[in-house]
């Protein structure tokens, strides 16, 4: 990229832009600096782009690639600066929020994010951002988080465990939820697994939580093992994805819980003390 170089009246609003610390551009915000139609926006935007002062993000938004980034405006690599476009109700799940307490290795080159509306994928530096729609009645378990600097929501320790074993091909299959459930451990607050567990009204996922936590010597307050045991119902539940191991097994008698998954498979590199 050669020099950059703005016109009078760009060099205006790049440094209003940037007195104003304001780092996303949307075409509104070209519209209601410049007093002009959408039109004349998108020109603007195009020239500023094409001039190396904005970055496309989504379809009329933009990162402002200011005088701080050089002559060359080189763009910043945060992919989480997306997280600014987002509706104030979502969050980051699954694997990657696995992965951000520490449960699960390697984030993922996809990152999965819980929204209350359908949202189109979105991709941004070299990492793709797929959208789960959740009902309002599944929207709970997450706080807010720092990441590379930007501010976004994380499912919380609890729920990212549970959103494992609900979802687990969405973090790696049954094997990584049970790896994530094994490094919680002792970080898991049970009183908000039972709580989660409570408001998820799912037999099958408390009974994958339960076997699990059995076999990963986990131990359980009483409380949380009678809710577990009444989740027990007539009909069993498989342990994984049909797709994947397909619906034959032994059946746990405990959990009425189709073990589909070889226990080599599932452990994987788990070693239980």
């Amino acid at each position: 990229m050669t020099q950059r170089s703005l016109s009078k009246r760009e060099a205006d609003i790049v440094l209003a832009w940037e007195w104003e610390k304001q780092r996303l551009i949307s075409i509104g915000d070209i519209m209601k600096r410049m007093r002009c139609s959408n039109g004349y926006a998108r020109k603007m935007a195009h020239v500023l782009r094409k001039k190396g002062w904005l970055e496309m993000l989504t379809k009329g938004h933009y990162l402002l690639v200011g005088v701080a980034r050089g002559p060359k405006g080189v763009p910043e690599m945060n992919p989480y600066l997306m997280a600014r476009l987002l509706p104030k109700s979502h969050f980051f799940a699954y694997r990657f929020a696995c992965a951000h307490h520490g449960l699960l290795t390697q984030i993922p080159r996809v990152i999965h994010i819980a929204v209350r509306r359908p949202k189109r994928p979105m991709d941004l530096k070299n990492v793709r951002f797929q959208f789960v729609e959740l009902s309002a009645k599944r929207f709970f378990g997450y706080k807010e988080a720092m990441i590379m600097g930007e501010k976004i929501n994380v499912s919380d320790v609890e729920r990212s465990i549970l959103d494992a074993l609900d979802r687990p091909d969405l973090v790696g299959g049954i094997e990584a939820g049970a790896q994530a459930l094994f490094h919680a451990g002792r970080k898991m607050d049970v009183t908000k697994v039972l709580d989660y567990l409570q408001r998820f009204d799912d037999s099958a996922l408390a009974r994958r939580f339960a076997y699990l936590c059995e076999l990963l010597r986990i131990a359980l307050p009483a409380r949380l093992k009678s809710y577990l045991a009444g989740q027990v119902k007539k009909n069993p539940a498989l342990l994984g994805s049909p797709r994947r191991w397909g619906t034959k097994g032994k059946l746990d008698a405990r959990w009425n819980l189709i073990l589909n998954v070889p226990k080599e498979d599932l452990l994987g590199e788990v070693r239980i003390g």
